[in-house]
Parts: C-alpha cells; sequence; structure tokens
C-alpha cells in the first residue's frame, strides 16, 4: 500500500512538471458567470459568459466547447467550438444558435466548458430551458413565418396519458417522429407562398393547432431619387416579387435612415434641401424574412422631374392651348414641353420652349376635326426626365373648302356612270351638303343625292366633258375633270393572273399615251357591280391593288387604263383570284357511247363560268370497272374546254364514268356518275344488218303502196297491152302424110307492118273449119297471103339439114337454132326453141296440118316428122334487103 502511494505520487508530481513546460502559468478553471436566455419567436438559444482571470495568461486563443442537451435524456442535439482571444479589458462573451425542433417541444440544457492545447477545463453546470406541459393537444410554434422552398419543424406536444392519433398540414396527414414522453414532430417542406390567411396545422383535432405564414424576404431593386417640387426629394424602385405576407409581417422600408409612411408600396418622400450637392440615399427594406439595402447617389439639382401643368385649355378658333404650374418655382426655369396630339387614332408630338412656358398656338391642325390635347415639361438645362401628362382637354378646328374628288366613269353600252369616291373625314374639311356635276355641250347641271351619276341619252360620235364638285359650309371642292371617249372601248383580251395575300399584285408594260399616268379598275368577272379604281402616277407602271371587297373564289377583272389629255385609253386587261378555291360548281351533262369493240367516247360540258372558283386547267376522267371495284383507270384532257375524248383499250365490261375539274389547288366539280355496258361487237353487226333489213322493209311497203294506189300508170308505161297475131290469108296446107312443113315465106311489105294492129285493114286469122282440122285460112282477100307475118317451120331431119330455094338467102344452120322472130309492132324477142307446148293460145293439129303449093320462087321440099316430135316452132328470117333491118 505504501508502495502505491509513492508510485501515485511520483506520477503527479512528473505529470505537473509537463504541464508548466507547456502551458507555464495557465490555470483552466471554465468559464464563469454562465448566462443562458432564449427567444420562443424565433426559435433561438442565446449563452452569455465570462472568461476565469487566470485566461488572461493564453497567448494564444482559447476554445470554449458549447453543447445543447435535451434535459430528459441527456441526448446531444447540438455543439459547436467557439473560439476566442481572451480580452485584455472585457472578458464577457456571446452565442446563440437558432432550434430546428421548437423549443416548446421539450426542455433542453446548455453546458460549457473550455479547452487550451491539451487541457481541458471542467463542464460548467447546467443550464435547462424547460419546455411547456399541457392538459391537452397543442401545436408549437405559433404564428411563425416561414420562407419558401424550405423544412420546417412543427411538434406536437401532448397532456398526459393522451395518445397522438395525426398531425396533418393543410389539412394534408403527414408522418411524425416520437421526440420524447408526450412529444411528436414533422418536418414540412415548404412549396409554395401561403395565402392571406395563413395555413393550418393541427394535431388530433382542428381545434388543437397553430398556424403559419409562408412567403419571401424582400426582394425591390432600382432605386432612383428625384425632385418633383426642388424642395423635397423624391425616391422611387421597382418592387420585387410579391413576399405574400400582409400587416405586421409585410415589409417596411427606411430612406437614410427614416421610417417611410406605411402607405409606401414603391416610393418615399423626404423635406431636403435640393442644393447639397451630390449625395447618397440608402434605402432599407424589412420583413419577418429579411432585410434588403439599396442607394443611389445623384445630385437633385440635375434631377428635376416637373409636376404636371393645370388647368390646360384648348381654343379651335385659333387652335392655341393654355395651362398653369402649380409651383411658383417653374417660373423662372427655363423649360421645354411637348404637345401631344391626337386625332382619329393618329398620334402627333409638337416641342415648344421657353422660360415659365404657359401656353402655345398649334399650327397645321385638319380643319373641323376633333382633337385631344395634353402636356408635359422639363427642365432644358440639365434634362432628366419629362414631367407628368397633364390632363386631356378636347377641341375642334373650323371648316374648309372640300378637296378635289377622285373621278371615274364606267361605260356599259350607250350608258355612262360617273362615279366618284366619298371624302374622308380629313378629305371633306366639313360637312358635305351638295354634289354638283356638269356635262355636256349645253353644260347641264345636275345634283345627284349619291356619289355617282347616270348618263343615258349622250352621242356616241363625239366625246364628253364631264366636271364634279363637291360643297359644304365653307365653298366648294376644286372642279374634278373626266372625259368621257366617243365610242365604247375596244375589247382587250385578258390575260390571268394570280393573287396573292388578299390582293393582286399588278404590273404593266409602259403606254406612250399614258402623259398623266394609269388607272386601275377592277369588277367581278360575272356580276354586275359598281368598278372600284385606284389612280397611278406617270412613270410607275406597277401598282397593288388590295380591297375590303375582294373575296375567295370569285374572279375579277382588272383593266388599266391610259390616262391621256385627251379621254382614258384601254391599255390592257388582268384576270385572276385573290385566292382560288376548289370548285363549287359540277360538270354538267356526262355521257358515254360506245364506238367499236373497245373505244368510248366521253363527252360533258364545263363547270359554268359563274360557278368557277378557280382557273380550270383541265379535266380528269376516272372509269371504274363495276365488275372489279379495285380496278380503276384515269385519263387526262389537257384543255380548260370542255370537250370529248374517246378512250381505247376499254374491254367489254360495265363501267362507272366519273369527270373531274383539275385547278392548282386540287380536284373539283365532281360530275354525277354515268355508267355504261361495253357490248362486244357481234351484237352490233347483228343489230346493224336488223337496221338495214328493217329500213329496206320499209321502204318497199312504201314503194308498194304508192305503185298500188298508182297501178295503172305503172301498167300502162311499163306494161303496155299487146296486139294478137293476124294472119291474112290461108299460109298452112295439111300435109298427106305425116312430117314437118316448111313455111313459104315472102317478103312483107314495110308499109303493111303496122297494118297488123288495125283489125278493120287487116284481117284476123281464124281456122277454116270446112278446110278440115288445122287448115288456116284469111278472111281478108286483099291483103296477099302471109304479108306482114313471117313464120318459117323449120322442120328438125334426121341428117340434121335442111333444103332451101336458090332464090331465098337463109342464114347459116348454125344461126338456125338461134333465130328469133321479129314483130315490129311487139318488138319482143321469141326464142325459136320455145316450147309451144307450154304457151298459152291455139295450138296446131300437126297430124292433119298441110301447107299451101309452093310458089314458083320459092323452093320447099317435105320433111317428115320424126318420132319424138311434139309441135312445131316458129322459125323467122329476114333478108338483109328487108326493109325490117333498116
Amino acid at each position: 500500500m505504501l508502495v502505491f502511494l509513492l508510485w501515485a505520487s511520483l506520477f503527479l508530481s512528473s505529470l505537473q512538471e509537463q504541464n508548466g513546460q507547456d502551458a507555464p502559468g495557465v490555470l483552466l478553471s471554465g468559464p464563469q458567470n454562465v448566462s443562458v436566455d432564449y427567444d420562443l419567436k424565433d426559435q433561438r438559444i442565446s449563452v452569455t459568459w465570462e472568461d476565469d482571470p487566470s485566461s488572461s495568461r493564453v497567448p494564444d486563443k482559447l476554445i470554449y466547447d458549447v453543447e445543447v442537451l435535451l434535459t430528459v435524456s441527456m441526448t446531444e442535439v447540438h455543439s459547436e467550438a467557439v473560439d476566442v482571444r481572451p480580452a485584455l479589458t472585457s472578458r464577457k462573451y456571446h452565442w446563440s444558435w437558432t432550434s430546428a425542433l421548437p423549443l416548446e417541444c421539450t426542455s433542453r440544457s446548455v453546458r460549457l466548458r473550455s479547452r487550451y492545447q491539451n487541457y481541458t477545463s471542467q463542464w460548467s453546470p447546467l443550464q435547462t430551458i424547460t419546455g411547456r406541459a399541457s392538459s391537452h393537444p397543442q401545436v408549437f410554434p405559433r404564428s411563425s413565418v416561414v420562407q419558401v422552398d424550405s423544412n420546417f419543424t412543427f411538434c406536437c406536444v401532448l397532456g398526459p396519458g393522451q395518445r397522438l392519433e395525426y398531425m396533418k398540414y393543410n389539412n394534408i396527414l403527414m408522418n411524425t417522429t416520437h421526440i420524447i414522453d408526450q412529444s411528436y414532430a414533422m418536418v414540412v417542406h415548404m412549396q409554395s407562398p401561403s395565402p392571406p390567411s395563413c395555413i393550418n396545422v393541427y394535431c388530433n383535432s382542428p381545434l388543437y393547432g397553430t398556424c403559419v405564414y409562408v412567403g419571401y424576404p424582400p426582394g425591390d431593386r432600382n432605386l432612383v431619387c428625384e425632385t418633383r417640387d426642388l424642395e423635397s426629394v423624391e425616391c422611387h424602385w421597382d418592387i420585387g416579387r410579391a413576399t405574400n405576407l400582409t400587416k405586421q409581417r409585410m415589409t417596411r422600408y427606411h430612406l437614410n435612415g427614416r421610417a417611410c409612411p406605411n402607405r409606401t408600396v414603391s416610393n418615399c418622400y423626404q423635406t431636403v434641401r435640393v442644393d447639397q450637392g451630390e449625395r447618397n440615399w440608402t434605402l432599407t427594406a424589412r420583413n419577418p424574412l429579411g432585410t434588403l439595402e439599396l442607394t443611389d447617389t445623384a445630385d437633385l439639382k440635375k434631377r428635376v422631374r416637373l409636376l404636371a401643368p393645370m388647368e390646360v385649355v384648348a381654343s379651335g378658333g385659333n387652335a392655341s392651348v393654355q395651362w398653369k404650374w402649380e409651383r411658383p418655382q417653374y417660373h423662372i426655369q427655363l423649360m421645354v414641353c411637348q404637345v401631344q396630339l391626337n386625332h382619329s387614332g393618329h398620334t402627333d408630338l409638337r416641342n415648344y420652349s421657353g422660360i415659365g412656358l404657359t401656353s402655345v398656338v398649334l399650327h397645321g391642325l385638319a380643319p373641323a376635326q376633333t382633337y385631344t390635347v395634353r402636356v408635359c415639361c422639363g427642365l432644358k438645362q440639365h434634362f432628366w426626365k419629362w414631367g407628368d401628362w397633364s390632363k386631356s382637354s378636347t377641341f375642334k378646328t373650323e371648316e374648309d373648302i372640300p378637296e378635289a374628288l377622285d373621278v371615274w366613269m364606267q361605260i356599259e353600252g350607250n350608258q355612262t356612270i360617273i362615279l366618284w369616291k366619298p371624302l374622308t373625314v380629313n378629305q371633306s374639311h366639313g360637312q358635305i351638303k351638295d354634289y354638283e356635276v356638269t356635262w355636256g355641250r349645253q353644260e347641264t347641271i345636275v345634283h345627284p343625292p349619291q356619289n355617282y351619276f347616270l348618263i343615258s341619252d349622250r352621242s356616241t360620235d363625239e366625246w364628253h366633258r364631264v366636271t364634279v364638285k363637291a360643297k359644304n359650309s365653307a365653298g366648294s371642292s376644286p372642279l374634278s375633270i373626266i372625259i368621257i371617249p366617243m365610242l365604247p372601248h375596244r375589247s382587250k383580251s385578258s390575260m390571268k393572273i394570280v393573287g396573292s395575300d388578299g390582293g393582286f399584285d399588278l404590273s404593266w408594260s409602259a403606254s406612250p399615251n399614258a402623259s398623266c399616268g394609269y388607272v386601275v379598275d377592277w369588277c367581278p368577272t360575272h356580276t354586275k357591280c359598281r368598278v372600284e379604281w385606284v389612280k397611278v402616277p406617270a412613270g410607275i407602271t406597277r401598282a397593288r391593288i388590295q380591297s375590303a371587297s375582294f373575296e375567295e373564289g370569285v374572279r375579277y377583272t382588272l383593266s388599266i387604263y391610259a390616262c391621256t389629255p385627251g379621254a382614258p385609253e384601254l391599255w390592257e386587261r388582268r384576270e385572276g383570284y385573290v385566292k382560288e378555291c376548289l370548285p363549287k360548281g359540277q360538270i354538267q351533262r356526262l355521257a358515254a357511247e360506245q364506238h367499236g369493240s373497245d373505244t368510248v367516247l366521253i363527252s360533258w360540258t364545263g363547270i359554268p363560268p359563274e360557278n368557277q372558283t378557280a382557273f380550270i386547267h383541265g379535266y380528269i376522267i376516272y372509269c371504274f370497272d363495276t365488275s372489279h371495284p379495285s380496278t380503276m383507270r384515269i385519263f387526262n384532257v389537257t384543255t380548260d374546254e370542255p370537250l370529248a375524248k374517246n378512250l381505247t383499250g376499254i374491254p367489254v365490261s360495265s363501267y362507272r364514268f366519273i369527270v373531274k375539274a383539275l385547278t392548282s389547288v386540287g380536284e373539283g366539280g365532281d360530275s354525277s356518275p354515268v355508267f355504261l355496258q361495253m357490248n362486244p361487237q357481234t351484237d352490233q353487226l347483228i343489230t346493224v344488218i336488223i337496221s338495214s333489213l328493217g329500213s329496206a322493209a320499209c321502204l318497199l311497203t312504201l314503194v308498194t303502196l304508192l305503185c298500188y294506189r298508182n297501178w295503172k300508170c305503172v301498167k300502162g308505161n311499163l306494161y303496155p297491152k299487146i296486139p294478137k297475131p293476124v294472119w291474112k290469108e290461108e299460109w298452112l296446107t295439111p300435109p298427106e302424110g305425116h312430117g314437118r312443113q316448111i313455111l313459104n315465106v315472102e317478103p312483107c311489105q314495110p308499109s303493111e307492118i303496122d297494118i297488123v294492129c288495125n283489125r278493120e285493114q287487116s284481117g284476123e286469122a281464124v281456122l277454116d273449119k270446112n278446110a278440115g282440122k288445122g287448115a288456116l285460112t284469111n278472111t281478108n282477100s286483099d291483103v296477099p297471103a302471109l304479108h306482114g307475118y313471117y313464120n318459117q317451120l323449120l322442120s328438125k331431119t334426121t341428117s340434121g339439114h335442111f333444103t332451101f330455094s336458090p332464090h331465098t338467102m337463109w342464114p347459116p344452120s348454125s344461126q338456125l337454132s338461134g333465130t328469133v322472130i321479129q314483130n315490129p309492132s311487139y318488138n319482143l324477142e321469141v326464142l325459136a326453141s320455145l316450147d309451144m307446148g307450154q304457151s298459152v293460145g291455139y295450138e296446131p293439129d300437126m297430124n292433119s296440118f298441110s301447107c299451101p303449093n309452093p310458089e314458083p320462087h320459092n323452093s320447099m321440099s317435105y320433111v317428115p316428122f320424126e318420132t319424138d316430135s311434139w309441135g312445131y316452132k316458129f322459125q323467122c328470117h329476114i333478108e338483109d334487103s328487108s326493109p325490117l333491118q333498116e
């Protein structure tokens, strides 16, 4: 035991020697007179203490450790090391800390100690801040002001034995953390400003809660100070974003340490002397969330902004403006004033200068116009800014004669309409009371009530001079003259023009006769209307044509006239649309007709001109095979005129055709569909044959009816009555035996041939019943036998030859078979081989037939009949010398 005590004493002795070497003469006894205070509004803990007298020996800085503990659990909440240098005179120090957790939630204790190098003093006694206790739930802190976009902690302190059910922020259920005993906390992120009435926070019941204000610190900027009355300073600034804090939490302002009135928002006044030269002006803005300072340096004598003139009065008679100054100091100042005139939406600014200026005279005002005037002024020397505007004053100027009218003409056949544009308010110089038109050689005067006059009985073989003027209470306008040409203008072909931006950019070639410029007028092409016009100065050959009456999809005709010393001359014409639209009209009369086996003729008529809403560049024919809906063929017709088109290569099927108009804006004007059934070519041939046969049958029927009704005439012309043959004397002698006889033919007298037709002069050949069967006699004895009619009975022998008289010339045997009987009165050729058995008339009996005895000059031989002979055939031959051949 003694050994241990000896060792401990030696150890302490060595330790004291070491400390004495490191900090000779220093003895740390810790902080003295520690005091703890708190501010519940700012949730701040403040600590003050003093140095121990021995710390003054410390040559370097001294360190104090400060700890904040939860009293109940002695858990460290915050710790901080504070560096101080021992003061030679005052040894009192201050330290503060803001608690995130409200101080009311639970008790907090504070303690300190000092350190120097390796030596540390003892902790000071605990200083405790007691939390709040309650019999019912309470939320802390009370009525806090929090900055937007920050985190803030609320706590709920429950009464003894109570249990936390919920905590809500702005009616939103929040997550909570148990602190100790009956205290709970929640952390809220302030995302947006609160309304003026704040945001409610409560626990367990809305009856137990608090209110929080969320906003911004001051954000004002751009401080500017000046003087208005040369007796005070006025500073104004730009207000930053709204702080969303009201009443006692709103921003307060101070100018150079002097409070500005509570009603001040963006300016502050103070009475000062303005002749002190340049000085600083400092504005302080403060609210619960922060403090802001703005500074401006200025010499007020160089920053004078005058007040507004008072009692401004304007007179329309002499166009003058008078006003007064409220501050007498202004009357000795050299100033410049600005007069603002407003008229019909136009603003005119005019500047005037002078010492103590109180009136000005206005020049160049329009007659009979109403003006509004106001005035503001500023110092001409060291000009800073224009002062405030005065109140407005209104006056009206006196009337003057009107300006000349803009006159034009519109010729429609023998009628001419004289047109003029109504004068605007600035041109009429008052109210127009009357128009006066003079025209013709007699200088007829008329007073039309409107802005046009119709001349319907003028002569077209001479020019007509027309003058127009307007009148108001101040007088008449200058004459406007236009000359009407002798004859209507020659028609001009129109060129297409494309509109843009609701108008036309028009250009034309120069006319050598346009000595005074050009006139461009326009009107819808297919609608009657009053033309509008614009006049172009000489030397200019382009114009922008704009009108409020222009409509999309309407074709307009624009005419360019050359202005000459005489009547205007039509120079060029244009046609176009301000904006082309898809055609609204419909293609008319679409038809389809088959031509051939694979060709279809499509024809149509176009959209009527008055219904066209765009230029038609062509047509498109759509061909749909109704048997195969997916099959479609397209044909283009590149012309703007309706016509027909042959479509080839169309096979046999059923088709549907549609025609559309092609414009620059697309296809439109769809026609009604037309359907066609393509048939094979054989059907067409049958149709043609049947049609031809039907036509022939109709024609034959018609001819038959005509012949039937006129049968006698037709029979008389085509089939005259044929006389029967007459025999003058007996020329047939029955043979003694069976056989054929050759007739004895004597030459006939030509003069007696025609006698055959007269039954009174020539006898009729009859059969003599007494002479026997087959005998032929002549009842007229005055005529030689067989004169006038020659028959030669040719008998075909077995040997095939005949016997002739040497005195008679007969044709060769090769001609006998073709010999014919010539009857001059009938002129009918009968072949010798005619089958008499089939003839109608008498048939001689060849068995008892006998021929007369031959004459001396004839030689006849008897030839017996062949067994196969059935009768006789007539044969006739006339010699070449016979008069019948002549």
